[in-house]
């Protein structure tokens, strides 16, 4: 949906048309279909971007993209969840307090709380965190979007499966609870100042 460059009107479809020689001297414009029809413009054709085969040919999808281009691109390690406690057990482990670590990693001790706090702190802190701890903080990624459902036989599971499923049986209703007046508050509502 765009605007007609010949007659204003907004949200409408608009397409490309070519203005005769005596009025525009062949100017393209994108035009509504009702001045399309009006003026008799030409339509300009639409240009299909053509395939082009890739000269390597793939025989196998990878999913990734290219690094630093392609912002969707998945890593294939990712930080821990437990970032935080797994920085705070080992320091422990080790009978270092905040402070003692803070000057091991010559950061500031604000640096260690928060990072134990679980405020995820940049990748060259994390690295220093782990070289200093001698621990892991970074896992192998996991696909989030993918769920697996088991099922007892080795048939695939169908929806007609799911909707048998205990899960999915009607909840049965709670007994209702008779409303009573609030404390304060009248039965009209809540007054407000004038």
């Amino acid at each position: 949906m765009g605007a007609c460059e010949l007659c204003g009107a907004e949200g409408v479809s608009t397409k490309r048309a070519k203005i005769a020689k005596p009025v525009g001297h062949n100017s393209i414009l994108e035009c509504c279909n009702r001045c399309i029809e009006s003026m008799g413009l030409i339509v300009e054709a639409v240009r299909v971007p053509t395939y082009v085969p890739p000269t390597e040919t793939q025989n196998s999808v990878s999913g990734k993209g290219i690094s630093g281009v392609d912002i969707m691109t998945k890593d294939e390690v990712e930080l821990a969840n437990d970032f935080h406690s797994r920085i705070r057990n080992a320091r422990k482990h080790r009978g270092l307090s905040q402070e003692d670590l803070a000057k091991q990693m010559n950061e500031k001790i604000a640096v260690i709380q928060k990072t134990e706090n679980g405020i995820r702190p940049t990748d060259s802190l994390l690295n220093k965190f782990a070289k200093s701890l001698d621990i892991k903080l970074f896992v192998e990624s996991v696909s989030h979007a993918h769920t697996m459902v088991a099922s007892d036989n080795d048939r695939q599971m169908t929806i007609s499966d799911v909707k048998k499923s205990p899960e999915s049986e009607p909840k049965k209703q709670k007994s209702q609870k008779k409303k009573g007046r609030r404390i304060g508050v009248s039965r009209s509502g809540a007054r407000s100042r004038r």
